[in-house]
């Protein structure tokens, strides 16, 4: 089954109101049940202090990471990643760190650790594909140079974005801008967003101009010209449901770092995308079965 089609599968079913331990979905022949889904909703509120509320998109989230854990995990015994040094280190650490804060004696333990020991077992999984696929200096060099030829002394941009939903109204913000009036005012004001009505920053964070170039050329095209304080004069309309005015907060340009000092967090990066690969290579090879 296609993963879209999985997703939306999963999702009614986990939308159910009648999941009283049934099988939500069969990940190559393991089940996974509607208890393990509670019991992880409970644990993320319990963590949370009761800011996380049990919810249909939490489940999905839950459910979603579940399947990701148990390919990964599956994968991993196959491997007898399980059998290895590195994992009965980790596991013996933790159950001796668990005895001494007398977690072992609270009642849902055991549950928790097994999900902890499959976590566990996923990172033992991750050092397993970094080491059978190592970075190498040239392979680093050649990534910090295609960051540097692509950034340096180019620009990187906070924009302000006013969204209305007429045309009016995004000419009457225009012309309070022009006014000298206060951007945040302004927003606030016009814009449908109820986050920025309530009082949140309508600035983005910073972004390269060259990746708004790529990512949305039609707002690219508006800004480009922009200095610190200009706005645009005509709103942007894209989809003839939002008349968005553009704002340039800030404007100046990148500096790449030295190789050296960004070596450690690009290898890093390296190394998470290979084991993303690994696991999405794996997603895509997997028997996900959602509960007819």
């Amino acid at each position: 089954m296609k993963k879209t089609q999985m997703a939306a599968a999963l999702a009614g079913v986990l939308l159910s109101a009648q999941l009283m331990a049934q099988t939500v979905v069969t990940v190559n022949g393991t089940k996974i049940d509607s208890d393990e889904l509670d019991a992880r909703a409970k644990f993320v509120q319990q963590q949370s202090q009761g800011q996380v509320k049990d919810s249909p998109e939490l489940r999905q989230f839950i459910a979603n990471e579940v399947v990701v854990e148990t390919v990964v995990v599956q994968e991993a015994r196959r491997l007898k990643l399980d059998q290895s040094a590195d994992y009965k280190t980790a596991e013996a650490d933790a159950r001796r760190q668990a005895r001494d804060r007398g977690l072992d004696k609270q009642p849902d333990f055991q549950a928790n650790w097994k999900r902890f020991l499959n976590q566990v077992l996923m990172d033992v999984y991750a050092q397993h594909i970094v080491q059978q696929n190592p970075v190498t200096d040239e392979q680093l060099q050649e990534r910090y140079n295609a960051i540097k030829t692509r950034y340096d002394n180019t620009d990187e941009v906070q924009i302000g974005e006013i969204i209305t939903d007429k045309a009016e109204q995004a000419q009457a913000a225009i012309r309070e801008l022009a006014a000298k009036k206060s951007f945040a005012d302004v927003a606030r004001k016009y814009s449908i967003d109820p986050e920025v009505k309530a009082g949140q920053s309508a600035i983005s964070d910073f972004m390269a101009l060259v990746d708004l170039k790529e990512a949305r050329p039609k707002i690219f095209a508006a800004v480009q010209n922009l200095k610190a304080g200009e706005f645009t004069r005509q709103a942007l309309n894209e989809d003839n449901k939002a008349f968005v005015v553009f704002y340039m907060s800030t404007r100046r340009k990148i500096a790449v770092e030295p190789f050296e000092k960004v070596r450690e967090g690009l290898l890093n990066n390296m190394r998470q995308e290979r084991v993303q690969a690994a696991v999405g290579a794996l997603m895509q090879k997997a028997n996900i079965v959602p509960a007819q």
